[in-house]
C-alpha cells in the first residue's frame, strides 16, 4: 500500500542530490570520472528507474534508438518516495544505502506568526498540565525536569546527606555558575582541565546551609536520579548560606560578583534590586 505519499519532504542539498542521483542510477550506468565508455542501460532497467526510450528520429524506422538521459531526481523529495523507488528494483546500485544521505525531515507545524504563537500556547498549556508548577509555603516554585528512581527521598532531617549536582542563572537565562553539569573545567592532574560531567559533585548536609534555605525546601521528597527546576527568591538564596556554594572558575567568581552587586546594590545609581536565581538540581545519592 501506498503510506510515502503522507510522509513529510525534505529539502535536498545539490550535494545529497548528486549522491542519490548517482547511487539510485542502475549498476550498468555507474561510471568512474577516468571511464570514456558509452554503455545503454537495458529495457529492464530503464524501466525500473521509470525512464522509457526515445526515438530520435520518429519519422525514419530504421534510425537507431537511443535512451534519453536519466532525470536527476527531484529537488523535492519524500523519505517514503526515495524508499519505494529503491525496493521496487533490484537492479537499483546501492540504493539503501543512498537514503543515508538523506537530511533529516523537518515538520512544517505553522506557516505564520499567528499560528506558531496559538501551537506554543497549546504546548505550554499541556505541558503545564501534565507537569505543573508547584509552589511551596516558603515561596519557592519547581518544576521536575527528570523523574527519579527507588522508594528513598530526601527528607528535612538534620546533618542528612546528599550528594547533587546543580547549575546557577539569573531569571533571565543568564548562566552564573554549576557542579558537575559538565560547564565547567576541573583539573584531571598535571593541569589537564576536563568537563566536570560525573566528575564533580557538591555533599549537602541538610540543616548545615551548604546550600541557600529555598534549595533545601525544594531538595524535600527527591529521589534519586530526580532534577528539578527551581525558581530561587533572593530572601531564601545565597544571602541564606552566607553566599555558598562558591564558584570554583573565574567566569562563575565573576558571574556572582555581578548578581552580588545586583540583589544588594551598587553605589546611589544602583538600588538593590530582589533578583530570582534559577536552580537546575539532581540528586545523584541520599545518605542516612
Amino acid at each position: 500500500h501506498n503510506t510515502h505519499s503522507t510522509l513529510p519532504h525534505c529539502t535536498l542539498s545539490m550535494r545529497s542530490v548528486s549522491l542519490l542521483y548517482m547511487a539510485l542510477l542502475p549498476q550498468s550506468l555507474a561510471f568512474t570520472p577516468s571511464s570514456t565508455r558509452k554503455i545503454t542501460p537495458n529495457k529492464q532497467q530503464l524501466t525500473a528507474l521509470n525512464i522509457h526510450t526515445q526515438n530520435n528520429n520518429d519519422d525514419d524506422p530504421t534510425a537507431p534508438k537511443t535512451s534519453s538521459p536519466p532525470p536527476l531526481p527531484p529537488i523535492i523529495m519524500s523519505r517514503g518516495s526515495l524508499l519505494a523507488k529503491a525496493s521496487s528494483s533490484l537492479s537499483l546500485f546501492l540504493p539503501l544505502q543512498a537514503l543515508h544521505y538523506l537530511p533529516a525531515c523537518a515538520n512544517a507545524k505553522c506557516t505564520d506568526i499567528d499560528s506558531c504563537r496559538e501551537i506554543g500556547e497549546i504546548k505550554v498549556e499541556k505541558d503545564l498540565v501534565e507537569n505543573p508548577v508547584i509552589k511551596l509555603d516558603s515561596g519557592v516554585r519547581y518544576k521536575v525536569l527528570q523523574p527519579g528512581t527507588g522508594e528513598e527521598t530526601v527528607g528535612r532531617k538534620i546533618n542528612s546527606n546528599v550528594d547533587l549536582i546543580y547549575s546557577v542563572s539569573t531569571l533571565s537565562q543568564g548562566y552564573i555558575f554549576s557542579q558537575g553539569f559538565g560547564r565547567e573545567k576541573i583539573d584531571a592532574g598535571n593541569g589537564n582541565l576536563v568537563s566536570d560531567v560525573g566528575l564533580d559533585s557538591i555533599r549537602v548536609r541538610i540543616g548545615e546551609r551548604d546550600v541557600p534555605v529555598g534549595i533545601e525546601d525544594a531538595l524535600e521528597g527527591m529521589k534519586r536520579g530526580e532534577r528539578r527546576r527551581v525558581e530561587l527568591p533572593p530572601r531564601l538564596g545565597f544571602e541564606t548560606s552566607n553566599w555558598k556554594p562558591e564558584p570554583t572558575g573565574k567566569r562563575g567568581k565573576a558571574g556572582i560578583v555581578g548578581y552580588r552587586r545586583i540583589v544588594e546594590g551598587n553605589g546611589p545609581n544602583q538600588p538593590p534590586f530582589p533578583a530570582a536565581t534559577i536552580w537546575d538540581v539532581e540528586v545523584l545519592r541520599i545518605r542516612k
